[in-house]
């Protein structure tokens, strides 16, 4: 369920006019995955932006894990600035400077936009490394939400899954130690939270943000590069730009992308029906990634 500005709590709506100043104009925006409020706030400062969700939704850890890196984040990262945010009357509620996307990323092969985003994920590796102090929890409890769903699927292998023997393989070298680092990663980087803008890529969303090495923040793109239309060769030539990943051990980077692309493989068949098919997709491209690194 999506929030209009009207519906939300009036303490909530009181403590965002308190931050911003009287507002001229709400207008309640399209909204991703997460049931809450998404608001474009004309004030008298300019334009904001404002996210709100309820304590009672599963994704209120997440909007609380953005509100700390929001908090901590240097200007020199190409995101929008968090302006304030705030627990108030059982909502989680963030406010950020407006930015205007001018198109759609288009991360197929050819377009310009390649190129910016691995300028950005330079920028990101270098600005994050070490982390500016984000209280966020280490790369391994991500991927262990993923290894478990993975090897629940691994277990008991559904008819349709392929390449079954590349993901085994590649599951075999997923270390998480070798994951460990002190670089802030956002971690889930792709079309929908990146924006072009007059001032180039911008990156939004880090509710899944983690410490661990540096290196992941490329490597967890390129089967995003491969679903936009590279082949896995051309897409690992595309993350070889980026300094970072230069260092990543071969197995754990093929390890990671298995459980990545299983618990998608998990989802497509057993997760919520409205996101089934599109990570099916995502699925695809991990898929062609595995198959290509292990040679299967």
């Amino acid at each position: 369920m999506m929030y209009p500005w009207e519906e939300l709590p009036e303490q909530v709506r009181d403590a965002v006019t308190s931050a911003c100043g009287p507002i001229r104009q709400a207008v309640s925006l399209p909204g991703g995955l997460t049931s809450g409020a998404a608001v474009r706030l004309a004030t008298l400062s300019g334009l904001m932006f404002l996210k709100a969700l309820p304590d009672d939704s599963p994704s209120a850890p997440l909007y609380q894990r953005e509100r700390r890196v929001g908090a901590v984040l240097p200007a020199t990262v190409p995101a929008p600035q968090m302006l304030r945010g705030g627990h108030t009357a059982g909502w989680v509620w963030l406010l950020f400077e407006h930015i205007n996307a001018t198109r759609p990323v288009d991360l197929s092969p050819g377009s310009s936009d390649v190129a910016s985003l691995v300028e950005l994920v330079r920028v990101l590796g270098e600005t994050l490394t070490p982390t500016p102090g984000a209280d966020v929890p280490p790369i391994s409890d991500n991927v262990e939400f993923l290894r478990k769903r993975a090897d629940v699927l691994l277990a008991d292998p559904p008819a349709d899954l392929g390449c079954l023997d590349a993901y085994r393989s590649a599951r075999a070298g997923l270390d998480l130690d070798a994951m460990a680092g002190d670089a802030l990663l956002h971690a889930d980087l792709h079309e929908g939270n990146l924006m072009t803008t007059e001032h180039g890529m911008r990156v939004i969303d880090w509710g899944l943000a983690c410490q661990g090495a540096a290196w992941i923040e490329t490597a967890l793109l390129i089967s995003r590069l491969i679903l936009a239309g590279h082949s896995p060769q051309q897409a690992e030539t595309v993350a070889s730009q980026v300094p970072a990943y230069k260092s990543a051990p071969e197995e754990a980077v093929t390890g990671l992308m298995a459980v990545w692309s299983l618990f998608r493989e998990f989802v497509a068949r057993r997760g919520p029906v409205p996101i089934r098919a599109s990570r099916a997709r995502a699925a695809a491209g991990g898929r062609a990634w595995v198959e290509y690194r292990t040679g299967q």
